[in-house]
Formats: structure tokens, C-alpha cells, sequence
């Protein structure tokens, strides 16, 4: 009997001291737990170090193996129960998908964490706040590049940064632009590794643009629309007048040209220009530089028609601004033929009492500049003059008919003819 005493009495010693090895050791009453993590924000899916320090009464860390809980409102703390060594317990804050602020509490057994501040914004040593996603951001810029678009509209990217407390930006958050004129391709765009998110807006109006993350707002960034270089071009004779027209000019008929003046303006408050151009429409151009001075005027000489129909030309300005914008303006010119080359032959009687008879010879020429003269008298003789005025003599009366063959400096070729008496 009395050994069977022996042996419950040591069965029930054993199963205590296992019951005790199951009990957690927590930390004493009136010890100090302090909590702190590696980063206080964090986007969401990401992860931040956490680390509990417990402290006795006496300030000395606590036991090796003293059990520590971490609890948090948002996201997870893996593992949630841990042990320390040399008083330090260490867990991980897994961030979920949420944006928002995770309070994670530190706890064990009596330990308390020291507090600081009054009212709704006191602290205490045992708890940390990480805000997870949106929640973090502190500061939300907006860019365009470029920041206009052309004047007949264009696209821009759009660039917000999106940035914490202390500056570092913020992967993962979404990010809503908003414009009150034009198209977005996408809305809502999560800011990559720099903390930017990035979208495109066509628009052919001026454009207001905001981000927004969180909280956070933009200033608004205006898109403008880019004037477009303004120049205007208006044609004149060269010798008709600033008013006259260049709708019918006639050829020149001494060398079937007309000539006319260009007058070249740059718009007030038009965009400053980098180069402007004018095509005569003739297969030649000249430039014109950047119109600083307001306006120029240019001479130009045109080729008149071969046939009897009028010959137009299309005469183009081209000017190109600093930001690359194009204008073209056009005027157009009609150039009419130049006058039938004609000559008249005239002759003045000698005095018909004397024999021989001198006859005088007057070509008048018409509709070109002559430069040669062949006479032909009509009585086997003929002569070459570059005068207009000529003489002959005639040593018996007879009828004759002269005729003059003119050569114009352009080539063309024209005759006149006279009948006339010596008695």
C-alpha cells in the first residue's frame, strides 16, 4: 500500500511540472515593453519589421523565452506570438490590399509601454502606427510633358508623384487624374517603383488636370493650347502700286515677264518664328528669316505665257514657329500674254523733179523691243540697220512695195509693208 502511495505521489509531481512547461512566461508585473518598426508607411502588399523591447522593473531585459503577442487593426503580424532573447521579440507586419492605418499593439503578461501626450493624441511605447497604401501619402505633385499641345490639339503625358512624410515615393497607389476637357487613356493608374503614375490626355482645348491619391490632391496643372504662328502674304505689281492687283498682269512684251511684290506679315501676338519661306510657285523660293522686324517685302519676277491663254501661278508661305508649328498661307497671280509684236512701214517721197530719186523709210514697232532691221526696197536692193529710220535711192520711176522684216531682243520676228511711186 505504501508503495503505491510512492508512486501516485511521483506520477503526480511529473504531471505538474509538465503542466508547468506548458504555461507561457510572460513578463512580470510593472515591466516595459517598447515597441518600434523599420518604416512607418508602407504600400499596400508590402511588409515592415517590427520589434518589441521587454524590460523588468529594474530595467534589465526579461527572461529569454518570455512570450510576446503582437495584435494589429490592419493587415497581419507573422508570427503573432514569439519569444524573446535578450528582451527583444521581432515580428513581421504583412500590409494587405487596404489602404488605411494599422495600430499593431505589443503584449506581454504585466508589461505596459510608457505613454506620452494628452488627450486623443497621446502615444504609448507598446503600440506603433503604420499607414498601409493611400493612407501614407503626404504630398501629391502633377506634371505635363509637354505643357501644351499644338493648335490644333495634341497629347500630353501626365505625371503624378506620389510621396510620404519624409519624401520617399510611394509604390502601388492608385492614382485618379481628372481633366475637364479632352480624353484620358486611363483614369486610374497605381504609382510603379518611383512613385509615379503615369497617364496620356488628348485634348485640342486648353485643359485643367488633377491627380489625386488618399487624400491628396493636386494643384491643377493647365494644358495649354499653343497659338499658331500667324503670318499673312499680299501681292502687288512691282510698279502698279501697293493697291493695284495681281489678278490680270500683263507680260512685259519686251521680255514677256511681269514683275510683282510680296509683302510678308507676322501676326501681333503670334507665336515667335524659327524660319519662314515663300514658293513663288514657280519652282523657286527664297527664305525670309523670322519676320522679327513685323514684315518684308520681296520682288519677283514671273514667266509670262507662250500661247494666247493667261498663266497663273500659286505663290506659298511657310513659316515654322520655336515649337515647330507650321502655318501656310497662299496668294494667287494671273499673268495675261503680252502685246501682238506689230510693225507699220512708212515712206516719205523724195522730190520727184530730181533724178535720182532718195526715198525715206520709217518702221515703227509695236508690242517689242527691236533690235535688227532688213529692209528690202523692192528693187533688188536691201540693207540691215539697227535703226528704225533709213534712206534709199531709186534711179528710175517705177512702182515699188519696201517691206521691213524687225527682230526683236526676245527673238520674235514681225514685217511691215508700203506701196509706193517714183516718177
Amino acid at each position: 500500500m505504501k508503495e503505491i502511495l510512492r508512486y501516485t505521489a511521483l506520477a503526480f509531481v511529473a504531471a505538474l511540472f509538465a503542466a508547468c512547461d506548458k504555461v507561457p512566461l510572460l513578463a512580470p508585473a510593472n515591466s516595459t515593453i517598447t515597441l518600434s518598426a523599420n518604416a512607418l508607411t508602407v504600400p499596400t502588399g508590402g511588409t515592415v519589421g517590427l520589434t518589441a523591447f521587454v524590460t523588468e522593473p529594474s530595467g534589465t531585459p526579461v527572461q529569454n523565452g518570455t512570450s510576446v503577442r503582437f495584435t494589429t487593426t490592419l493587415g497581419t503580424v507573422s508570427p503573432p506570438d514569439t519569444q524573446t532573447t535578450n528582451g527583444i521579440a521581432v515580428a513581421t507586419f504583412q500590409a494587405g490590399a487596404s489602404s488605411g492605418i494599422a495600430e499593431i499593439h505589443a503584449i506581454s503578461g504585466g508589461a505596459t509601454g510608457t505613454s506620452s501626450g494628452t488627450g486623443t493624441t497621446t502615444t504609448t511605447t507598446n503600440s506603433v502606427k503604420i499607414s498601409v497604401g493611400a493612407a501614407a501619402v503626404n504630398t501629391i505633385t502633377l506634371r505635363a510633358n509637354p505643357s501644351s499641345v499644338g493648335p490644333n490639339g495634341g497629347s500630353v503625358e501626365l505625371i503624378a508623384s506620389v510621396v510620404t512624410e519624409n519624401g520617399a515615393g510611394m509604390q502601388n497607389v492608385p492614382v485618379t487624374f481628372n481633366a475637364d476637357q479632352g480624353t484620358l487613356t486611363v483614369q486610374t493608374v497605381p504609382t510603379d517603383a518611383n512613385g509615379e503614375a503615369r497617364t496620356v490626355l488628348t485634348t485640342a482645348q486648353k485643359t485643367s488636370v488633377t491627380a489625386t491619391a488618399g487624400t491628396k490632391t493636386s494643384s491643377a496643372v493647365t494644358v495649354d493650347l499653343r497659338v499658331a504662328p500667324g503670318v499673312t502674304v499680299t501681292c502687288a505689281p512691282a510698279t502698279g502700286g501697293a493697291t493695284a492687283s495681281c489678278a490680270n498682269l500683263q507680260a512685259s512684251s519686251s521680255n514677256n515677264t511681269a514683275a510683282v511684290t510680296f509683302t510678308v506679315t507676322k501676326g501681333a501676338n503670334t507665336s515667335n518664328l524659327r524660319d519662314a519661306t515663300i514658293d513663288f510657285g514657280d519652282g523657286t523660293s527664297q527664305g525670309l528669316g523670322t519676320l522679327a522686324g513685323g514684315a518684308v517685302t520681296v520682288t519677283h519676277s514671273y514667266a509670262g505665257p507662250t500661247g494666247s491663254s493667261p498663266r497663273g501661278y500659286t505663290a506659298t508661305v511657310r513659316a515654322t514657329d520655336v515649337n515647330n508649328e507650321t502655318t501656310n498661307v497662299s496668294t494667287s497671280l494671273t499673268i495675261t500674254p503680252r502685246a501682238a509684236l506689230s510693225v507699220e512701214l512708212t515712206v516719205s517721197p523724195g522730190d520727184s523733179n530730181t533724178d535720182p530719186v532718195t526715198e525715206s523709210f520709217t518702221a515703227t514697232v509695236t508690242g517689242g523691243d527691236a533690235a535688227r532691221f532688213d529692209w528690202d526696197f523692192g528693187d533688188g536692193s536691201t540693207a540691215t540697220t539697227t535703226n528704225n529710220k533709213t534712206t534709199h535711192v531709186y534711179s528710175k520711176a517705177n512702182n515699188y512695195t519696201a517691206t521691213v522684216t524687225v527682230t526683236t531682243t526676245d527673238g520674235r520676228t514681225g514685217s511691215g509693208r508700203v506701196e509706193f511711186n517714183v516718177r
